[in-house]
């Protein structure tokens, strides 16, 4: 063979390791996205995340972080009746500001404490001596009105001296681009009383 034919039988051979080369990048290119694109998984709604965050954190009663901040404030409220100067804006305000701020927008931040929604279940789980655990959080966007958030939490209920019960907490998170702007729990009245005043019959 002379090199006139060598160098053309080896160019030929070049040229289809090139291609043989090229084609197996492709392939493992279209294989690669192929794969990611079947595990994405759909991007989680910011405002499910929040209200789900919220609703554990609230419904997980009392806790210790809360029940000291209540403790803070019935502290404070004893001084004021007696003339003292217990700094309510201190460790209370601190608290809240600290806890539930994050969650809401600056006006429905203000809504929710001046309300009294603040600490609710956590200082009648306190007051009443139970217990409330989540096992279970669903949130869904309402079709209709984009910005209202329909939720339904599902709690197990226990006072001391009787036993567990299963309870839903249902309502509806009003969103802006920043938070809650508005929270309103729906569903079981007198579960709710029981749960916020204790007054009901279990």
């Amino acid at each position: 063979m002379d090199r006139k034919s060598l160098r053309n039988t080896i160019s030929i051979i070049k040229n289809k390791n090139m291609k043989l080369k090229t084609g197996v990048s492709l392939y493992i290119v279209l294989i690669c996205l192929i794969v990611t694109g079947c595990s994405q998984v759909e991007p989680q709604d910011k405002n499910k995340e929040l209200i789900q965050d919220f609703l554990e954190y609230e419904l997980n009663a009392p806790n210790k972080e809360a029940t000291h901040a209540i403790n803070a404030l019935d502290k404070w409220v004893e001084e004021q009746k007696e003339g003292g100067q217990y700094p309510l804006d201190g460790e209370y305000n601190i608290y809240l500001k600290d806890t539930y701020e994050p969650y809401f927008t600056d006006s429905g931040y203000n809504k929710f404490v001046m309300t009294g929604q603040a600490s609710l279940f956590h200082e009648a789980a306190n007051k009443y001596d139970y217990q409330t655990t989540v096992t279970k959080i669903e949130v869904e966007q309402n079709k209709v009105t984009p910005t209202n958030y329909n939720f339904t939490a599902y709690i197990d209920y226990e006072k001391k001296g009787n036993e567990k019960i299963n309870v839903e907490i249902t309502g509806v998170a009003i969103m802006r681009d920043d938070g809650i702007e508005q929270l309103t729990y729906l569903g079981d009245k007198e579960m709710l009383i029981t749960l916020t005043r204790g007054e009901a019959n279990e």
